[in-house]
C-alpha cells in the first residue's frame, strides 16, 4: 500500500482510467494553467502552443493522410521534441506508434514496418539520404523533420535539408515537412478516439525476456499507469515550467519515453531534449536551466562524473536522480554523492529496475527511503514476486526469478497472426505474469537485490555462478574501472572469464588478479573464481549503452572470441 508521502505525490496525477495518453496529459496539466512545457534551441514553448501544434498535426494525419484508429505509423527518430509532438498527435486519433532505433539499417526498419503493418513513416531529414532504398520500397507517406525548423513564434524556417530534398525527389516519395503540415492545419480540430484499457498505444521493438528480438504491445492504460506510478517515489514539482529535466534517454525504449519524457511533462517539469548524450552538452544545458531531476543509465553518469565541468554550483539545484538499466557500482555512487554534497544538494542517487514488457520502471528506491545496493521496491500498481523454476514463490532472501504482474504490463508480444497474450504466463488463478528472465531476491521490507540475468547464470559443476557478484568484487578495486564476468572454456571445461577495463595501462595485473581471486573465493565460492583474465580499453556496449555480455561470452568450447 502507498505511504502517506506516496499518496501526496500521486495526487498530482489523475488515475489512469480510460484516458488516451494524450487525454491523460491534458487532464494532468490543466491544473498548471499556462507554463513552459519544453525549451527548444533556447526558445520556450508554452502549453497552449504545444496543444495547438499537436491538435493541428492530428488533423493533418487524419484528414491529409487518412489514418484511422489502430493504424500504425513508424517513428524513426532520436530523442527530440518533434518525436513527442508526433507521438501525441498520432495517439489522439488512435494510431499506434511504432518506435524504432534511428541507427537501424534500412533492411531492418523495412522488416519491422512490414511486420507491424505501418502506413506511415516519420524521419529526421539527416537520415533520408542513407535510406532512399527504404523510402522507395516502403510505399507509405513520409513526414520529414528538421529540428532547427521547429522554432517559435512563426515556424517560418521550413526548408528541409537540400541533400534530403534531392534524395526525396529522386526517389519519388510522397513527403511532407513537419512545420508545413502544422501550419496548414493550425485551425483544424478532429475528435479524439475513445480508449479502452487494452487499446494499443505503442509498439516497442525490444530484446524480449528470452534474448530474442520482440515487438512489445503496450496499451494506453499501461503507459498512463507507468506515468502515474512514477509519481509515487517522486516529489512534487515546486516551480511548474521552471524546474527542468534534461531528457536524453531514447523514445524507442520505454524508459526514455515513459520515465523520461512523459513522466516529466505530466508532472509540470520543463523538458529540454538532448538527441544524443554528450556530457559537455548536458552540463551546458544544466547551467542554462534550473535542473531538478536526472534520469539515465550508469554509463551516462560515469561520463558526467569524469567531466570536470560537471563539478559546478548548478548541481545544488538537483533534488532527485534515478538510475537504471545496468549495475550501479559503489564507486559511482560515492563520486556522485561527493559532487552533490559539495554543492549543497541533498539529492539521493536512486537505483531502479524495469523492462519494456512493463512499460519501463518496475522498482525504484524512493527518494526518502533509498537503500543502497538494491533496485528498490515495487511501484504501486505492480505486484512483484520471486519464483523458483516451478513457478512457486520463494522465501525472503532467496534468489529466484523476478516475476511481475500489474497495471503497466504489456498486452503481449506481436505475432504474425496477432494472437493475444503471447509471452505472458498465466498462473492457476488466471493472473497474467511477465517472467522477466532476471534473478533477484526480496527482503522483508520488499526491497529487491538484483542478482543478474537468468540466462547469464553460469553453471560450473552443477553450481550456479552469478556474474554480477564477481563484478562487484572486482570493481571495488581502485585499479578496475569496470569489468564483465562471462562464461569461457579451458579446453572442454567451463570457467569464469573476466574482462577488465583498467583505470590505466600501468596497473600491476598480477596483483589485481590475485586480489580478485582471493576475495571471490572468500566471499563467494571456488566456482566463482575467474580462471582467465582479459584486458580491454572499454567493454563493448549495446545501442542502449548496456554492457554487451553476449558479445564476449563463449557458449561452447569450439567458439572463438
Amino acid at each position: 500500500m502507498p505511504t502517506d508521502f506516496e499518496r501526496s505525490a500521486m495526487k498530482l496525477m489523475a488515475k489512469p482510467g480510460d484516458f488516451s495518453v494524450w487525454e491523460y496529459y491534458l487532464e494532468n496539466t490543466k491544473q498548471f494553467g499556462e507554463y513552459t512545457v519544453f525549451s527548444h534551441y533556447g526558445t520556450p514553448h508554452a502549453r497552449s502552443q504545444f496543444i495547438r501544434d499537436i491538435e493541428a498535426l492530428a488533423a493533418f494525419y487524419k484528414e491529409e493522410l487518412g489514418l484511422q484508429a489502430q493504424d500504425v505509423v513508424t517513428v524513426f527518430m532520436p530523442t527530440c521534441v518533434e518525436g513527442i509532438i508526433n507521438f501525441y498527435a498520432l495517439n489522439k486519433i488512435g494510431v499506434i506508434v511504432n518506435f524504432v532505433h534511428p541507427l537501424l539499417s534500412s533492411d531492418k526498419v523495412k522488416a519491422i514496418m512490414d511486420f507491424t503493418g505501418s502506413k506511415g513513416l516519420v524521419m529526421m531529414d539527416m537520415f533520408v539520404p542513407a535510406h532512399t532504398a527504404l523510402l522507395e520500397s516502403a510505399g507509405v507517406p513520409l513526414v520529414v523533420v528538421n529540428p532547427k525548423e521547429y522554432v517559435y513564434p512563426d515556424c517560418t524556417l521550413c526548408a528541409t535539408d537540400d541533400n534530403a530534398k534531392a534524395a526525396l525527389n529522386a526517389a519519388g516519395v510522397r513527403w511532407y515537412g513537419l512545420p508545413e503540415a502544422v501550419k496548414a492545419y493550425k485551425d483544424k480540430r478532429v475528435d479524439s478516439i475513445p480508449h479502452g484499457k487494452q487499446y494499443v498505444c505503442v509498439y516497442m521493438n525490444g530484446g524480449g525476456t528470452t534474448g530474442e528480438s520482440k515487438t512489445i504491445i503496450l496499451s494506453n492504460f499501461a503507459i498512463n499507469s507507468q506515468v502515474y506510478m512514477l509519481g509515487a517515489p517522486n516529489i512534487p514539482t515546486a516551480q511548474v515550467g521552471v524546474d527542468t529535466e534534461i531528457c536524453c534517454m531514447p523514445f524507442f525504449h520505454a524508459f526514455g519515453l515513459c520515465a523520461g519524457g512523459l513522466s516529466a511533462i505530466n508532472m509540470g517539469h520543463k523538458v529540454v531534449f538532448l538527441a544524443k548524450f554528450d556530457a559537455e552538452a548536458f552540463v551546458k544545458l544544466m547551467k542554462e536551466n534550473h535542473v531538478l531531476e536526472f534520469n539515465g543509465v550508469p554509463n551516462m553518469y560515469k561520463k558526467l562524473v569524469a567531466t570536470p565541468s560537471f563539478d559546478c554550483p548548478e548541481l545544488g539545484n538537483v533534488e532527485k536522480m534515478f538510475v537504471g538499466g545496468d549495475y550501479v557500482s559503489a564507486d559511482l555512487c560515492d563520486k556522485m554523492y561527493t559532487l552533490l554534497r559539495k554543492h549543497g544538494s541533498k539529492a539521493e542517487f536512486c537505483a531502479g529496475y524495469g523492462l519494456t514488457e512493463c512499460a519501463a520502471a518496475c522498482t525504484v528506491n524512493p527518494v526518502w527511503a533509498n537503500k543502497f545496493g538494491t533496485i528498490g521496491k515495487p511501484l504501486p500498481g505492480l505486484r512483484i514476486e520471486i519464483w523458483d523454476d516451478d513457478h512457486k514463490k520463494v522465501p525472503a532472501g532467496t534468489v529466484g526469478e523476478i516475476v511481475i504482474t500489474g497495471d503497466s504490463m504489456m498486452n503481449g508480444y506481436l505475432t504474425p497472426d496477432r494472437l493475444p497474450n503471447v509471452g505472458l504466463y498465466f498462473d492457476d488463478e488466471g493472473t497474467p505474469w511477465v517472467l522477466t528472465g532476471d534473478l533477484g531476491k526480496m527482503d522483508d521490507e520488499s526491497y529487491i537485490t538484483f542478482a543478474g540475468r537468468k540466462k547469464r547464470v553460469i553453471i560450473i559443476s552443477g553450481y550456479n555462478v552469478f556474474p554480477v557478484d564477481i563484478e562487484k568484487i572486482a570493481e571495488a578495486l581502485p585499479e578496475v574501472k569496470e569489468c564483465c564476468a562471462v562464461q569461457g572454456f579451458a579446453g572442454d571445461k567451463p570457467i569464469i572469464r573476466l574482462f577488465i577495463a583498467p583505470v590505466s595501462e600501468n596497473i600491476d595485473k598480477a596483483k589485481v588478479e590475485a586480489a580478485i581471486c582471493e576475495e571471490t573465493e572468500r566471499k563467494l565460492n571456488r566456482f566463482s573464481v575467474p580462471r582467465d583474465f582479459r584486458y580491454v580499453d572499454a567493454l563493448p556496449r549495446t545501442k542502449l549503452e548496456k554492457v554487451d555480455f553476449m558479445r564476449i561470452s563463449q557458449f561452447s568450447p569450439d567458439q572463438k572470441i
